[in-house]
């Protein structure tokens, strides 16, 4: 057996920490490629912090490295970079020895076209989009009030806490299921789609949250599978994404029903603010007591009208009158009947006197005599009309005989 080491007679060979990391530090600065070095590669998680400075990864099949862009070096970029962009990246590799990790201190990009992963996406996203998975049409409108929420998501990490947190302030009245995920992995899909299935079959669900937080690309890349989006569109309850942060897009956000930018926005918009409702409904009503109150002034205001009009002060004089223009109406009435009648009766009167100028009778008195056949009947009125032996009936005023002719 090999003797142990004793530190006080070997004490030239053992490093401190610092020591260690100081050495490694010197060692990787004294190398003329690392301190000058061009690297292919496909961005990955990129970021641009408040400060400034641009933080990403580079990576390939094999391997990837962490990234930095400082804030100085951004004005001289050429493109916006982004997550999937191929690139090659011009610098140096600095070790940080407080955390005992080296990165790249990029100067500048030269775009060299973008990833595989980045074309995977963008070749699902036109299929699917040419299937019409993401027409608006399709998509189910949000419960107001919802009573019942699912969460997909992963039972031990911030989402859900972060989702309760919010729910309980704004509207406790909804009954929160948690349905538990994976939510990164290569068999995150699978589990993703279980809980879909799963909340399917409760079938008692308003709203489903599918929720993740924020990670690099490939940490998101399982929301980014076709068989979990056709999952989501079949998916019979509307469903809101919230995946990663505000930047971070999948194939998830396209086909849900909602997105929200992230989690804890996502529980703002299933369910409305409990406080905002209670003064929503007090304001309305008040807005019903004012009305009502309008509504009962108007009426008084009629009443008194109605009160002070002389149909309810003065019904008697309104009587009497009424009474007064019936009689005047009655008497006009007699008055016109009667001078009606006249006219009628005068025009009676000048009948009778053209009847009686007219009468056969008037003629006989004056002493002339009607003349007609004994046995027709005819009046003869011309002497051609006479024959001899003919029996005539002779008519005078006041009687008749008859005669025979020669």
């Amino acid at each position: 057996m090999q003797d142990l080491l004793d530190p006080a007679q070997a004490a030239e060979a053992v490093f401190s920490v610092g020591d260690l990391n100081t050495h490694i530090k010197r060692v990787l600065e004294a190398d003329p490629i690392l301190s000058d070095l061009a690297v292919a590669g496909e961005i990955s998680n990129f970021k641009l912090h408040s400060s400034g400075h641009c933080y990403f990864s580079l990576k390939d099949e094999r391997a990837q490295i962490r990234c930095c862009l400082w804030k100085r070096s951004v004005p001289n970029l050429r493109f916006r970079p982004a997550d999937g962009d191929r690139v090659i990246a011009l610098g140096s590799i600095d070790f940080y020895g407080a955390r005992g990790e080296a990165s790249f201190i990029v100067r500048d990009l030269h775009f060299a076209g973008q990833g595989a992963q980045f074309e995977a996406f963008e070749r699902l996203k036109t299929e699917l989009a040419a299937e019409g998975l993401f027409e608006e049409s399709r998509k189910m409108p949000l419960p107001l009030l919802p009573r019942r929420i699912g969460v997909i998501t992963s039972p031990t990490g911030a989402v859900i806490r972060d989702i309760v947190h919010v729910l309980s302030r704004r509207y406790p009245l909804a009954t929160l299921v948690l349905i538990p995920a994976a939510v990164q992995g290569f068999s995150a899909p699978l589990d993703l789609m279980r809980a879909l299935s799963f909340a399917e079959a409760m079938g008692d669900f308003d709203v489903v949250i599918m929720a993740r937080g924020g990670g690099s690309a490939e940490d998101l890349w399982c929301f980014n599978d076709e068989d979990l989006a056709r999952a989501v569109a079949l998916f019979p309850f509307p469903l809101i994404s919230a995946i990663g942060h505000e930047t971070d897009f999948t194939i998830l956000d396209f086909v849900a029903d909602r997105r929200a930018p992230t989690p804890s926005a996502a529980a703002e918009i299933v369910a409305p603010d409990l406080l905002q409702l209670l003064g929503y409904v007090r304001g309305l009503k008040l807005r019903m007591a004012q009305n009502a109150a309008g509504e009962i002034r108007l009426a008084r205001q009629k009443l008194e009208w109605l009160k002070s009009s002389r149909a309810l002060s003065q019904p008697h004089e309104i009587t009497s009158e009424a009474r007064n223009r019936v009689a005047q109406l009655r008497n006009r009435a007699g008055e016109a009947s009667k001078c009606r009648v006249k006219i009628e009766r005068q025009k009676v009167e000048g009948a009778r006197a053209q009847l009686r100028a007219l009468d056969p009778r008037g003629v006989l008195e004056r002493g002339y005599a009607l003349l007609s056949d004994a046995q027709t009947g005819a009046l003869v009125t011309a002497f051609s009309q006479v024959k001899a032996g003919q029996r005539l009936v002779v008519t005078l005023h006041d009687g008749s005989f008859s005669v025979v002719c020669e």
